[in-house]
């Protein structure tokens, strides 16, 4: 695959509006913060593409990881979110309507449950996946809904997939 320089330009805004909706954009909660990065990665799958969503999702999530001072995080991060935002991206170009989007949107949100739990558990301890499980949960879910608000809005503005 070529990348044009449209593609680099859509790649390197989509990836700094994940890096700060992660940093900026966050809502305390009783087991850290919520973000809503996920939410422009899934937009930007759906929008672009499975390879673009792979990009935003590795570049702009591990990016934020690096400035916010996470970095035990960012290589994790850019392995799961890069998957997360191809998968998504992938399965969103097959989903005909709404509910295929949405289901496309969980795929993605469970990977993103699935690779931060198996990354907590070696990091810190099996018993730290639950909080980490319950933090994802409610993160992902709001990316699936600010994304699918965002698809409604620009549906009209997309050309038929």
């Amino acid at each position: 695959m070529r990348f044009t320089t449209r593609d680099l330009a859509v790649v390197g805004l989509m990836g700094s509006m994940t890096c700060v909706a992660t940093l900026f954009f966050k809502v305390p909660g009783p087991f850290g913060y919520y973000h809503l990065g996920d939410g422009i990665i899934y937009l930007a799958a759906w929008l672009f593409g499975p390879v673009t969503g792979a990009l935003v999702g590795a570049i702009g999530s591990s990016g934020a990881d690096l400035i916010g001072g996470f970095a035990v995080w960012a290589p994790w991060t850019l392995v799961i979110k890069g998957l997360t935002g191809y998968l998504v991206g992938r399965l969103a170009r097959k989903a005909g309507n709404t509910l295929g989007l949405a289901g496309a949107m969980a795929v993605g949100a469970l990977v993103t449950i699935g690779g931060y739990g198996l990354v907590t558990s070696v990091l810190y301890s099996p018993e730290a996946v639950v909080i980490e499980l319950y933090g994802n949960l409610v993160q992902t879910g709001a990316g699936i809904v600010i994304a699918l608000l965002g698809a409604t809005a620009l549906r009209s503005r997309v050309k038929s997939r």
